[in-house]
Order: C-alpha cells, then structure tokens, then sequence
C-alpha cells in the first residue's frame, strides 16, 4: 500500500548520494522508503548542493517576508517543505547533534516564520508559523558509539524543532552502533525493521513501540562493541598508510 501523502527527506550525511552503502544514514533512511512506498517523495543531500549558512541579517523577516536574502539551492527545500505533509530529517550523530549540514538547513529554515511572537498550547513563546498546518516530522540517525543514550541532546532539539515549526513527532529511528552496519548479515534484522517500520507507517499513521525498540536496542555491551570495532578500524588505518 503506497503512502499517499507528499514527502520531503534531508538526508545529511556527507557520503551519502553517492551510490553503493557508503552511508549508513542513507542505508535507514531508504530501506523505510521503501517500506513507506510514497507515491511522491523528494531527498536532498545538502552537502552537494548551494547552501549558505544564515547570516542573522533577519531581511527575511523585515526586509522580503519570507524570502532569505541568500538566493541558493535552499528555495528548492523551502518548496517541497511547504508543499510536504512528512518530513524526514536524517543524519548522522556528530559531537552529540545533527550534522552541520543540516543544522545549516534548519538555521535557514527561519525565512518560513514570522517574527511575531505568539504563545503555544503550554503557555511557551514561539514565532508565528508561516507553513500550512498539519505537518508531521520524522528523525532518522545513526551513533558511532554503542550506548542509545548518546542520541540524548539530539532528541531533544528535534523535539524542540518539531515544537517551534508546529510539526507533530511522527517517530525517531535510531541507531546505536553504527560501525556494526557495515557488518555483513550482523544488522540484517535492525534493516529489515526499519523496512518494516515504514510498512507501519503507510497503514497505520504510526510505528509500533516493539518496532522502534527493536531497531534502537543495543546488541553489544561497550567492551564487546570496543573489541569487535577497533580491529575494523585499525585495518582502514593501516590501509590508509599505504
């Protein structure tokens, strides 16, 4: 059954694009696609295209409503944004956030509000949303390192996200571990979740709790993950010796 409603995906990894499963966020972020089946669907790669970072002139706000004072590749995001019902922001965990290069999308992101200020639900100041309502966000992202609390700030600035764009949490997809992926058959059953993850989310609106758990569970305790993973490393390093 294929998804009806229009999606937009950030895929901000900087090897991802580039064929072959040289990026495990890419890996994610395509096998619930694939589950997902959306009839139409747009993925950007920001690291390959002409995005400036936010100057914090604030011409968008004062100057040209709605329109950044940078006129790059980012009026292609800002389309399918606003045209989107699903939004996929998908990065690798980097010194304990998202990526640069979708930080710098988000930070450009501030060209589709409005500078007055109103009060939420909660009672929390917020900027004036400029989007059409009713749109849903989704987190895909992949550690390094073993423990599932190291995804701890990013989740919360994706909440913090999800609530100043007046975008409801549609799910976080979470990966610890991330070296393991490159693993021969080693995360075969964490992909196919993560397939499957989108099957649930075409039906049903929703990813159950058993298929989140069971594609964000750690599989090795840190000593085990450190034995199994240095050898890997110690390879690529010597190999680069060369």
């Amino acid at each position: 059954m294929a998804f009806s409603k229009k999606v937009v995906a950030i895929c901000s990894s900087p090897r991802s694009g580039m064929g072959g499963d040289k990026s495990l966020t890419e890996r994610l972020l395509k096998l619930f696609l694939q589950g997902l089946s959306p009839k139409e669907c747009r993925i950007f790669y920001p690291h390959k295209m002409d995005i400036a970072y936010c100057r914090g002139c604030l011409a968008c706000w004062f100057e040209t409503p709605g329109e950044c004072y940078h006129r790059d590749d980012m009026t292609k995001i800002y389309k399918k944004i606003k045209e989107a019902e699903l939004i996929i922001l998908a990065s690798p965990l980097y010194v304990d956030g998202f990526s640069a290069q979708l930080k710098t999308v988000l930070d450009r992101c501030i060209a589709m509000v409005d500078p007055l200020i109103v009060i939420d639900e909660q009672g929390h100041c917020r900027h004036k949303i400029m989007l059409p309502p009713g749109k849903k966000a989704m987190l895909i992202a992949v550690c390094g390192f073993s423990e599932l609390d190291n995804f701890t700030q990013m989740r919360g600035h994706f909440t913090a996200i999800c609530r100043n764009f007046s975008w409801q949490e549609a799910g976080k997809i979470l990966v610890p571990a991330s070296a393991l992926g490159f693993i021969p058959d080693l995360y075969s059953r964490k992909f196919a979740a993560v397939k499957k993850a989108g099957e649930e989310y075409a039906t049903k609106g929703s990813i159950s709790s058993g298929v989140l758990q069971q594609i964000s569970e750690e599989i090795m305790e840190p000593s085990e993950y450190r034995e199994v993973v240095n050898p890997f490393f110690e390879k690529l390093r010597r190999r680069a010796d060369y």
